[in-house]
């Protein structure tokens, strides 16, 4: 089971959840903090692939690579026992998202992108890193948010993750920024 319908429902308002035990899929695990580090298995099967056994998705060049993309992005280590993904309707006054994922399509991404710039006004806000859906979803704006970087991070390339995504939708991730200034750039 991958984690990519899980990540789906919220969409339809019912809450999903993850754990160290009920993960779905291995990368998402590791990507979400609950397993770490990621498994060797994995590194060989994105990259290069495992002699009999797999030819690998080839998404990056060598294990060494993809391990240096892993510590580069380093995805922390899961803070709760559960992972809970909800429509944020669904948030009570005490509870705050983190992160806060749009599945949309490109005539409200563009909305959403130029919002991001205009909150910010920073013409680079927005990025769009390499990594599987999860990480897209949740590490890489965690990541940013964790180095003081304002940043919303597009999604969606993971051609593995892509069947569970509508044709023609992306994913657009924000974390809680802190107010800044108005003032415009000089």
């Amino acid at each position: 089971m991958h984690h990519g319908p899980h990540l789906a429902r919220p969409q339809k308002k019912a809450a999903a959840y993850f754990s160290a035990e009920q993960f779905g899929c291995p990368g998402g695990a590791f990507w979400m903090g609950f397993n770490k580090p990621q498994a060797e298995t994995i590194i060989q099967y994105v990259s290069t692939g495992i002699p009999s056994w797999t030819e690998g998705e080839h998404y990056c060049d060598s294990p060494d690579e993809l391990r240096r993309i892993f510590e580069y992005v380093d995805p922390r280590s899961a803070p709760h026992t559960y992972c809970v993904v909800k429509p944020i309707s669904n948030f009570t006054a005490d509870e705050t998202p983190e992160p806060i994922a749009f599945f949309t399509r490109p005539q409200s991404l563009c909305g959403l992108h130029q919002l991001a710039a205009f909150v910010t006004n920073d013409p680079e806000v927005v990025a769009s890193p390499w990594g599987a859906g999860c990480g897209s979803v949740v590490v890489w704006p965690l990541h940013y948010l964790s180095k003081g970087i304002t940043k919303a991070v597009v999604g969606g390339w993971d051609p593995s993750a892509r069947k569970f995504y509508k044709t023609d939708e992306l994913s657009f991730t924000v974390c809680l920024w802190q107010e800044r200034s108005r003032q415009p750039s000089v």
